[in-house]
């Protein structure tokens, strides 16, 4: 899916297959225009392949979990994109392990 289109409201990240959202705050009014969005061009949001993580300070609050009329949104600590798994802290401690444990695999199967 390619989107070229900037009513969503905020910054879209194209991939081949694949469309990232990244946005600051205010994720009820980025995620109420990227419904409208895929509604208005007859799609509907695969919310089993959405996923919401909070970054930051944030990261330790309460948040309520973002939901649609299709279904809820998973809260996720870290996520893969693009070969580089990224985690809520920005660590690279997720990312160096996955690295390591993949080389584990390769040399002793």
């Amino acid at each position: 899916m390619l989107i070229d289109d900037l009513s969503v409201g905020c910054p879209v990240y194209k991939y081949v297959d694949d469309s990232t959202l990244s946005e600051v705050l205010q994720p009820k009014s980025f995620l109420i225009n990227s419904l409208k969005w895929t509604e208005s061009n007859d799609m509907q949001l695969n919310v089993s392949k959405t996923k919401e993580m909070i970054l930051g300070p944030l990261a330790k609050s309460n948040l309520p979990l973002l939901s649609t009329t299709v279904g809820n949104i998973d809260r996720v600590t870290s996520f893969k994109l693009l070969g580089v798994h990224i985690d809520s802290t920005l660590s690279w401690t997720t990312h160096v392990n996955n690295i390591i444990k993949s080389y584990f695999k390769a040399l002793f199967p």
